[in-house]
C-alpha cells in the first residue's frame, strides 16, 4: 500500500491545486486514510455515486464536482451530512478537483474534448480568476457541425444541441461544463465554432447575434474526459487499483 500523502502531495502539484483561484474548495475535502489500495473516479459526488463507492471498498473517492464551494459546506443537513457522515464511517476520502482539472494541459477535460473530435490543442483563451480557463484547438482540415456533433455524440454517448451544423469550421473554441460565458471570448479569438457542455438560453441567443456556430455537448458528457484520463495518470504513476463511476445525465 502507498501512504496517502504521496497521492495527495502528487495530485496538489499535478493539478496545481494552490495555483489556480476558484470557486471550489480544490483538494482534500474530506482526510483519506493513511495508506490506500483504491480509488474510485466520478464527475460528481452525489448519495449514490457515494454508495457504490462504498460497495467497491475504496479508500478515497475523486471527483469535479466536490462538496465544499465559495460558502464552505454549510449546515451538515439531508444529503450533505448523509455524504459526509457515510464517508468518514466507511474511511473514505474526497478529493474535488475543479478548474484544476478543466484547465490541464495534459489531462484537463478541456484539451481531452479537443482530442476527442480530432483536433489539436492549441492555446488558453479567457481569463478568470488570473486563470485562462477555455482552450482553442485546430482540426487538420475543414468538417461541418454536423458532423463534429455526431462524432461527440458517439464517443461519449450523449445528445448534442446545434446551432448553424451545416457551415464548415475548422479552428474552435472549447469549455466544457457550464461555458457559455466564454462564447464571444472565441469569437473574438477566431474561433469557427464553440463548443460548451451545458445548454443556455442566454449562449444559444449569445450564438445567434454572434453567427457563431455552437454545439452543446451536455455538462456530465463534456466533463467525463478529464476523469477519466486522471485516473490512467494515478494508474500509470502508482499503479492502483481504479474505477470510474459512471452516472450519465441528458444534462
Amino acid at each position: 500500500m502507498i501512504s496517502d500523502s504521496d497521492l495527495i502531495e502528487f495530485l496538489d502539484d499535478f493539478l496545481n491545486i494552490d495555483d489556480i483561484k476558484d470557486e471550489s474548495e480544490n483538494g482534500v475535502q474530506i482526510d483519506a486514510p493513511t495508506e490506500m489500495e483504491k480509488i474510485a473516479f466520478a464527475v460528481d459526488v452525489r448519495k449514490d455515486i457515494v454508495k457504490r463507492a462504498i460497495d467497491a471498498k475504496v479508500n478515497l473517492l475523486f471527483v469535479h464536482h466536490g462538496l465544499i464551494w465559495n460558502d464552505g459546506l454549510g449546515p451538515l443537513i439531508d444529503k450533505d451530512y448523509e455524504i459526509v457522515r457515510d464517508l468518514i464511517k466507511n474511511n473514505t476520502g474526497l478529493y474535488g478537483a475543479h478548474l484544476p482539472l478543466d484547465v490541464h494541459s495534459e489531462v484537463g477535460n478541456n484539451v481531452e474534448l479537443a482530442k476527442t473530435i480530432g483536433a489539436e490543442p492549441q492555446e488558453s483563451f479567457m481569463e478568470y480568476k488570473d486563470t485562462k480557463i477555455a482552450r482553442m484547438a485546430v482540426l487538420e482540415e475543414e468538417r461541418k457541425v454536423e458532423e463534429i456533433a455526431r462524432n461527440l455524440e458517439e464517443k461519449l454517448d450523449t445528445e448534442t444541441y446545434t446551432l448553424k451544423d451545416e457551415k464548415k469550421v475548422k479552428k474552435i473554441g472549447i469549455l466544457t461544463g457550464k461555458g457559455g460565458q466564454a462564447l464571444k471570448a472565441a469569437k473574438e479569438n477566431g474561433a469557427d465554432l464553440f463548443i460548451t457542455g451545458e445548454r443556455t438560453y442566454m449562449a444559444y441567443n449569445e450564438a445567434l447575434d454572434l453567427n457563431m456556430p455552437l454545439i452543446f455537448a451536455g455538462h456530465y458528457a463534456t466533463e467525463i474526459l478529464g476523469v477519466k484520463k486522471m485516473m490512467k495518470e494515478i494508474e500509470s504513476e502508482f499503479g492502483y487499483e481504479t474505477c470510474f463511476l459512471s452516472a450519465q445525465t441528458t444534462i
